[in-house]
């Protein structure tokens, strides 16, 4: 009888000491999704995917209860053009590895979401395995601006150059760019900032309209005959590009889910109304064709996690 307990007791502390889920040659870390927008219908999904046994294994599928369906998404630059593409055939986990999900590279698309992902909550889904079979995992919901680029020890990672739908991808080592200094125009430097990131010499970037309220700013662009919306965020080196959206970003409450004050939220909206009734209403209506919301990876310079999609 003592034997028995002694095991009971030995596997109920293995179990719990097990990090992240696992399975018998398969383990995960950091499973966590981002909040969305309201009205959003896709939502990306992030973890590390350790494989501890001697053979190599591929995720083959990913089921959840919270969305019709869940695709396998690799995003990559092809002659400077942004690629996604659902990846039908699985995704190798090699013997002895760790895998890593994250915004611009390997990630878990969450498609037809019968609810937006509320911050705090928990989102349940099954992967499937070649040989190790099916895992129940729990995705943390973080906030819609949170940062989802921290890599597990050992991680491959993929695909690392990324930028949102319909701009081109310019300068993004973010190293090498000049440090705003206190005194420069927020509006200058903003255009600074998103013509390093974006702007390429055959295609290049007009952000004639930005509007700036504390460490808060939305910007206007137009490229190669697209346009839509940024959200800005003023962090210890000057502002960066958080979110690419439509008319998303001229409703305040949209603003609020991302962390924006609610007397911010409402100043920058109401004056983006009142500069674009001065447009031209086809200059307008580029901006707002930017279909869905796309996440910019701060952490990664810039590089996009398709929260929404983009046409």
């Amino acid at each position: 009888m003592s034997r028995i307990i002694a095991a009971a007791l030995f596997a109920l502390a293995a179990m719990f000491s097990t990090p992240g889920f696992a399975a018998d040659t398969i383990r995960i870390d950091n499973a966590q999704a981002r909040a969305m927008l309201p009205g959003a219908k896709v939502g990306g999904g992030y973890l590390a995917i350790t494989n501890t046994g001697p053979q190599n294994d591929t995720l083959v599928s990913v089921t959840s209860p919270r969305a019709s369906s869940v695709q396998l998404h690799q995003m990559s630059i092809d002659n400077g053009i942004m690629i996604m593409r659902e990846l039908r055939d699985g995704i190798e986990i090699p013997a002895g590895k760790t895998i890593l999900f994250k915004p611009g590279a390997y990630h878990l698309m969450f498609m037809d979401v019968r609810e937006p992902f509320k911050r705090g909550e928990t989102i349940t889904a099954t992967l499937t395995f070649a040989k190790a079979g099916a895992v129940e995992v729990a995705f943390d919901v973080g906030s819609a601006g949170g940062d989802m680029s921290a890599p597990a020890a050992g991680a491959e990672q993929a695909g690392d150059d990324h930028t949102m739908p319909g701009m081109e991808v310019g300068k993004t080592d973010m190293g090498g760019m000049d440090m705003p200094g206190m005194s420069m125009d927020p509006k200058q430097e903003i255009r600074q900032t998103m013509r390093k990131q974006f702007e390429t010499p055959e295609k290049p970037l007009t952000t004639d309209l930005i509007i700036v309220r504390n460490d808060w700013a939305i910007a206007a662009w137009q490229q190669d005959g697209r346009g839509g919306r940024v959200l800005l965020r003023k962090g210890p080196h000057g502002f960066e590009a958080l979110l690419c959206s439509g008319d998303s970003l001229k409703d305040p409450a949209v603003l609020e889910t991302l962390g924006v004050d609610v007397a911010d939220a409402r100043a920058l909206t109401n004056e983006l109304a009142t500069a674009e009734r001065s447009l031209d209403p086809a200059t307008v209506a580029l901006f707002a064709s930017f279909a869905g919301t796309v996440m910019l990876d701060k952490a990664a310079g810039g590089h996009a996690d398709h929260a929404g999609h983009s046409k």
